[in-house]
């Protein structure tokens, strides 16, 4: 409700024995303060004569124009304040007639403190992208309590949403509260906390920057059995439209799941860069598949909060092989009919089947079964009766499962006997 303050024009004082100054134009009577909207609005009666309005700071001793209005006006202003913040304000309405001025017609006395900045404490991203926010407000002391112009309606925070591209947006929270949320929003964006009465406003000096933090990564298509898999991982932090920042110490896990219905798991942790590849690499152990994520991350750092959502690189499989420690005949050359062993190792060292093959010409061909028993093998030959020569050999393996993770099946190098 707007509150109305009518002021009666002040009294001719009379004493025993004086009498009162006589003045050349009648003071104006019914002269009324109140809000329009946030602008100041004034309205009083007189005899259609000019008026001066003016503003007499208490705490200056100072006497300012405010509105000057010529003869046959409205008798009333609506206007945006321009007075000076102050503890103690009162309008001074004069008439102004062609032979002198009316007597004074005072207001109540009332303050013009603007809003005092909210200090921001907090904020944190909640799961739904959203921006929790938390301050604090000093108070104001009021000098001039239940004065025309204490309109708690116009008292308010907001939080101002500042998005490259886009007028700002803003979010209202009650005056006296100390958290808010703002919703989800486009990045890389900025939120100012202000605070907000009908004289004025005040920013907080401290900035909630909504960033975003791009992961890649590259996966070897495939590496042997307990091999170091060289997995590199890079990073790229937006905080700023078009500015990316150089951060370091930036926590990421590398994740995999041994098939796309499987839940991804973590096997390692890391702390990445901005600025260059960095190594995120694992052993290899079966057919995974791999990604780089990068946890919700906040960093708070002199006036600026900047907040980045949980993200994670599109999925990248690699295949493991049967690592072949060893393979060959023993001995490597020898004549016909003398006794060779074909023996080889392998890792991981499970029990498996697998088949010797020849080079014919182009073609690969079967020669027999060779068993492997946790990762030996051991076959007893003969030299044939060949034409002396060297000969191409190889070992194929079926896939395999160890520890709930498929290897691929797997071909040795090529491995030599020569027949005298």
């Amino acid at each position: 409700m707007r509150k109305i303050a009518a002021v009666a024009a002040s009294a001719v004082v009379l004493t025993a024995g004086l009498q009162a100054p006589a003045w050349a134009a009648a003071p104006a009577t019914d002269f009324e303060l109140s809000w329009q909207g946030r602008q100041i609005h004034l309205t009083w009666k007189d005899s259609d004569e000019e008026n001066i309005v003016l503003a007499e700071y208490a705490d200056l001793g100072q006497t300012y124009l405010f509105e000057n209005q010529p003869a046959g006006g409205t008798n009333e202003v609506t206007k945006f304040s321009t007075l000076y913040p102050s503890d103690k304000v009162r309008f001074i309405l004069r008439t102004v007639a062609s032979d002198g001025s009316s007597e004074d017609t005072l207001s109540p006395w009332f303050d013009t403190r603007h809003a005092v900045a909210p200090v921001l404490q907090d904020a944190n991203l909640l799961p739904n992208l959203s921006t929790q926010l938390k301050w604090t407000q000093a108070t104001i002391e009021d000098k001039t309590p239940g004065d025309p112009f204490d309109v708690p309606s116009g008292e308010k925070i907001q939080a101002l949403v500042d998005l490259p591209g886009t007028a700002t947006a803003g979010y209202d929270f009650a005056a006296g509260t100390t958290s808010g949320v703002v919703p989800a929003q486009a990045r890389p964006a900025a939120i100012k906390v202000v605070g907000y009465n009908n004289w004025g406003e005040a920013e907080g000096t401290k900035t909630v920057r909504l960033g975003t933090l791009g992961a890649g990564i590259t996966v070897p298509a495939s590496a042997v059995y307990g091999a170091r898999l060289g997995i590199k991982s890079t990073l790229d932090l937006f905080t700023s439209q078009g500015r990316e920042e150089r951060a370091s110490g930036i926590k990421v896990e590398l994740q995999a799941r041994g098939k796309t219905t499987d839940a991804w798991k973590t096997y390692g942790r890391y702390a990445g860069n901005t600025t260059t590849a960095f190594d995120t690499g694992i052993g290899s152990l079966g057919n995974r598949q791999y990604r780089l994520f990068v946890p919700a991350r906040k960093v708070a750092s002199g006036n600026v909060i900047v907040l980045t959502p949980a993200t994670s690189t599109s999925a990248k499989s690699s295949k493991t092989m049967i690592k072949f420690v060893s393979k060959g005949f023993t001995p490597a050359a020898a004549s016909t009919g003398t006794k060779v062993d074909i023996t080889a190792k392998i890792q991981p060292g499970v029990t498996v089947r697998g088949t010797l093959q020849d080079l014919v010409g182009s073609r690969w061909t079967n020669l027999f079964a060779v068993q492997f028993t946790k990762g030996s093998m051991l076959k007893h030959a003969r030299a044939g009766v060949d034409k002396p020569g060297t000969y191409r050999y190889r070992i194929v393996l079926p896939a395999i499962t160890v520890n709930g993770l498929t290897l691929s099946a797997t071909t040795s190098p090529t491995f030599n006997f020569t027949l005298r």
